[in-house]
């Protein structure tokens, strides 16, 4: 049974003005934890995030999940590392959210880089103790790239990759495919939705409305592969690529002051595990376990799983309960 805990609103100051914040406070602490739900628009509104943080809560951590903008908008920006650092720094000088108790980090999918991004940082003063990142990239050039094979392939496995990150990279690049400026954010909007698999016959009615440049655009958006239009291609990347440096992890091994735990499926089928392996190769002080747990951060916990790798649930278990056992 676990203990009880409230959950309240917090705000926190950041250099780019305040951000939102959701804290789920335990009755007995062990240690805090600031975790980074995935690149979604409900942000710390994500059924999945709540759980995650409830339960971490009743644990006996006090959690807390930051409202990032950029997060809510789906905009890939080196912003929200600031953002991140700046809830480093005030959770380490607020004594009611942790002060001198452990703070660990997790940050999920597309967030779980740009939380170690924050934590590399050279101005940081406050970087986490323990660092998880579950299901991350290592270089953002190349998840670009990524995104757009049929599938990731691992020995005799081949898993199907999700549209989502395909359609998140192209809804952000909008403008090259020439839209009527008034439908942009309409394209977007059924950018967005075909990466979340909307059928087509629910996004018809949407396409029908716009005029027919609108529509040639979205289509050329929504059947776009490099290879059939390298030059436009190449433009995106020569275009992107101070962002994508941003969004990268370059900083050398010597840079980091947190314990870092890498967490990446054999199954995601959004971010393949070879940018975790990668990061684990950057990083050798830290701890990479690839598992079935997961499908990309979605828990994937049958019995079978769970028996066969009950080493994997060892070393997650084991991650938070060191954080506990600092605070006896």
């Amino acid at each position: 049974m676990g203990q009880p805990c409230t959950i309240e609103s917090r705000e926190f100051a950041t250099r780019h003005g305040p951000i939102r914040g959701v804290v789920y406070r335990p009755r007995r602490v062990y240690a805090t934890v600031v975790a980074n739900g995935g690149f979604v628009r409900e942000s710390v509104d994500d059924p999945r995030l709540r759980n995650f943080a409830g339960a971490l809560a009743e644990s006996g951590f006090l959690v807390i999940t930051p409202d990032y903008p950029d997060v809510r908008t789906l905009t890939f920006t080196a912003r929200t590392i600031d953002h991140i650092q700046d809830v480093f720094d005030a959770v380490r000088t607020s004594p009611d959210l942790g002060g001198e108790r452990p703070l660990a980090a997790i940050g999920l999918s597309y967030m779980a880089t740009l939380s170690l991004k924050a934590a590399l940082r050279k101005g940081s003063t406050s970087p986490p103790d323990y660092l998880g990142v579950f299901g991350g990239y290592d270089d953002f050039l190349n998840l670009m790239q990524d995104v757009f094979l049929d599938a990731y392939r691992f020995g005799a496995v081949s898993i199907p990759v999700d549209p989502y990150g395909r359609f998140l990279l192209l809804r952000s690049v909008v403008d090259y495919f020439d839209p009527p400026p008034a439908e942009r954010e309409a394209i977007r909007e059924l950018a967005y939705r075909c990466g979340k698999g909307d059928p087509d016959e629910q996004l018809g009615a949407e396409v029908h409305r716009l005029s027919p440049a609108g529509r040639r655009a979205f289509e050329a958006l929504r059947t776009f592969e490099p290879t059939r239009a390298p030059e436009l291609w190449e433009t995106i990347l020569r275009d992107y690529h101070g962002q994508a440096e941003a969004l990268s992890v370059s900083e050398p091994a010597g840079c980091l002051r947190s314990r870092l735990m890498l967490f990446h499926s054999y199954y995601d089928h959004v971010l393949p595990y070879a940018h975790s392996v990668r990061l684990h190769e950057r990083f050798p002080q830290s701890t990479l376990v690839l598992t079935a747990l997961f499908t990309h951060v979605n828990v994937r916990m049958s019995p079978g799983v769970l028996w066969s790798r009950w080493g994997d649930v060892r070393r997650v278990v084991g991650v938070f309960a060191s954080l506990m056992a600092l605070q006896e």
